[in-house]
């Protein structure tokens, strides 16, 4: 076979090869199709939702309805238009009035898809008991206010309050805040029901980690509520960032020293270069 009959042979089949490698698909399109996560419809719910509806759809009694073994909420399709567009009114749920207002959440399509999916997961589970045995005593704002700032530690160990929220008159010590402040917590969530049962399942993805294992218990749940319903009626502390202000006056004060230092020694530098003969 002739120089040039080898080229062309080459050249044909290496022709022949890029053909089949266009037209053929990747081979590992479906595979990297297949390993591209999954929205979890659980992970967004506890994020967006269960401030209002609990960790576990169980809602808070007379304010914020149940999800778990809610009939309506069985439809996904009725559920996304809820998320897209909000509700308001008053509407039963399993033998219940609730007349609250649900704002519209801002979630992409597939977000909105896949929270719809579990919220139907958990519509068709059963009721989930709220976990309350009825057993706490009258409400103590004294010792609400106490487990709030410290001075009482939580039963299982959780940290106080008052480590990351200011709330009335309990101001951070002139210092910033690590979370909101909770002086007027109980309009948010729809009054003492709505933050008892916040506190007993915090959905916070900052507080879950920590509380579900070192949970309040009743008694000390209705003492922190009853002390924010007193909260809610307070003037809120100045929480004017005093230490950040002294810092700040610190640092002047030392610069202003430091100028006045490197006059001075500018001074004796020029007043030693005259007395030079």
């Amino acid at each position: 076979m002739t120089r040039t009959a080898q080229f062309a042979l080459v050249g044909f089949f290496a022709l022949l090869g890029t053909a089949a490698f266009v037209q053929a698909p990747p081979a590992v399109g479906a595979t990297a199709t297949a390993i591209q996560p999954a929205l979890d419809g659980a992970q967004i719910f506890a994020d967006r939702c269960a401030a209002c509806h609990q960790a576990f759809g169980q809602g808070v009694a007379g304010t914020f309805p149940p999800l778990a073994a809610n009939p309506a909420a069985t439809d996904a399709a009725y559920v996304e238009s809820i998320i897209r567009e909000g509700l308001s009114g008053p509407i039963e749920v399993l033998g219940v009035t609730y007349d609250n207002t649900m704002p519209a959440i801002t979630l992409t399509d597939a977000e909105v898809a896949a929270v719809a999916a579990y919220v139907t997961t958990l519509a068709e589970a059963p009721p989930v008991d709220s976990g309350s045995t009825g057993t706490a005593g009258p409400a103590d704002p004294v010792k609400g206010l106490a487990l709030f700032v410290g001075s009482t530690s939580f039963s299982n160990g959780g940290p106080a309050c008052a480590a990351c929220h200011v709330a009335g008159t309990v101001d951070a010590l002139g210092g910033p805040t690590m979370g909101p402040d909770l002086t007027h917590a109980l309009d948010r969530l729809g009054g003492e029901a709505g933050m008892i049962g916040w506190l007993s399942t915090p959905p916070s993805p900052v507080m879950t980690p920590i509380f579900s294992e070192k949970p309040l218990d009743e008694q000390e749940v209705v003492d922190v509520v009853a002390f924010l319903a007193e909260a809610s009626t307070q003037t809120p502390a100045s929480n004017t960032d005093f230490m950040t202000v002294l810092g700040l006056a610190g640092t002047a004060v030392l610069f202003v020293g430091l100028a006045i230092a490197s006059r001075g020694l500018r001074r004796t530098y020029v007043e030693r270069l005259r007395s030079k003969p």
